[in-house]
């Protein structure tokens, strides 16, 4: 299996779907990693393109598509469950790379994750019953999403409509989808409960290698267990920590109250470092703030490295600051733990640390994956890596006790049916 995701967190997130049903699953971060593995594997490829603009989003997901290509028989195109991004031009990258080898391949796309309140009901994306556009996410300050109507933000797609009486079965799907694919490439899906990925799921499964399906978490899970055959169930994430290092990219609203809601509970345990943009765009005040961290004698167990609040574009420098920052800390023999939340600061921090891949375990919570680091200075760490817009207020602060207690409560019974 070849993972394809736009940012670093969507590709945990999603890849760990396929973990918890069997799958031997890493997340790819040397360009170098290429060998060949044996069946029951998922390899997970980040292309950093969620904020790029269309033409060069493109390039970047057929390139991480095509070096992917000789070493798997399925392909899986991860998006945003809001469809933040130039999504279309993702999918129109990933079409052209697979139909290289598989002509008359086609897109199915539904970013439905029920479990986490993102559902598409008549061919309109909601978040928790609300129109996307109308939530925070359509105030996105970098990927704002303008229009919730699926066929608005995929010009050019065809909708499959529920059937009468509102029931997927797979029979009914592999009907209009066969029908669908004759007028369009690009085919988009509704789902409102997980049983309706579930159906999904097994119709995809109908179409072999002449499909990329293209969705979020929620339906890379169903096509786990589809996909799976006489796989091991996998060794869930061990391994004690004395301190926690939590790095927040994300300016999402739910990121920053959850950041906030750490620090209020555990205030005794917890050091907070937030730089200003002075610091992330003079370098004398990058240095000073960096060195002000390197000595400080804070023996907290939990040190949140934060985003600066004020609002910027250069995103990609806020989270080399950050890197910085965790690189230093990690400078020494203390065990620790990384929790990562945002994925443009996931991914500065794992090749900060010089990480060739990340070995995903099992998840923390829905949605919230936990692995841990292979090769790089940070060999053999824990990593909890979560999107900005996801979780309770209170899921930051559980996690983080449970690494530092070595405690995890995590989504694993047994693999995916």
């Amino acid at each position: 299996m070849l993972v394809v995701a736009d940012d670093l967190t969507g590709a945990t997130d999603s890849s760990v779907q396929f973990a918890q049903a069997g799958w031997t699953t890493a997340l790819v971060l040397s360009d170098d990693d290429n060998d060949q593995q044996p069946p029951g594997t998922v390899n997970a490829r980040v292309t950093d393109s969620r904020t790029l603009a269309s033409a060069d989003a493109q390039d970047r997901t057929q390139r991480a598509v095509l070096s992917g290509r000789h070493i798997a028989t399925r392909v899986y195109l991860k998006i945003d469950s809001t469809m933040r991004g130039t999504v279309s031009s993702h999918i129109a990258g990933a079409l052209a790379a697979w139909q290289s080898d598989h002509p008359q391949a086609f897109a199915l796309v539904c970013p439905a994750y029920p479990a986490m309140g993102r559902t598409v009901v008549d061919g309109q994306l909601q978040v928790n019953g609300t129109a996307v556009h109308e939530t925070a996410i359509g105030r996105d300050p970098v990927t704002p999403v303008t229009t919730s109507s699926m066929s608005d933000l995929l010009p050019g797609s065809i909708r499959v409509r529920v059937p009468h009486g509102g029931v997927f079965t797979r029979d009914s799907l592999v009907s209009s989808i066969r029908a669908a694919r004759s007028t369009s490439s690009v085919i988009t899906i509704d789902a409102v409960e997980s049983a309706d990925l579930d159906a999904i799921a097994e119709a995809i499964a109908e179409f072999g290698d002449d499909i990329v399906p293209v969705g979020s978490a929620g339906l890379a899970a169903a096509l786990a267990g589809v996909w799976r055959s006489g796989l091991d169930f996998p060794a869930e994430a061990q391994g004690s920590s004395e301190r926690v290092i939590v790095v927040a990219s994300s300016l999402h609203t739910v990121t920053r109250d959850q950041v906030a809601t750490l620090s209020e509970l555990l205030s005794n345990e917890v050091a907070m470092w937030t730089p200003d943009l002075d610091s992330v765009f003079n370098d004398s005040a990058r240095l000073a703030w960096l060195q002000a961290l390197s000595s400080s004698s804070s023996d907290a167990p939990i040190v949140i490295v934060n985003a600066p609040e004020e609002r910027t574009d250069s995103t990609e420098f806020v989270a080399a600051l950050l890197a910085d920052a965790a690189e230093l800390l990690m400078h020494d023999t203390t065990p620790t733990s990384l929790l990562l939340l945002g994925g443009e600061g996931a991914r500065a921090v794992l090749n900060r640390l010089g990480a060739v891949r990340l070995r995903i375990h099992s998840t923390i919570r829905e949605g919230i994956p936990i692995g841990t680091i292979e090769g790089g200075s940070a060999h053999g760490t824990t990593v909890v890596t979560k999107a900005g817009g996801f979780g309770r207020p209170t899921d930051v602060t559980d996690i983080a006790e449970e690494l530092l207690h070595n405690s995890f409560h995590n989504n694993n019974e047994g693999p995916a049916q």
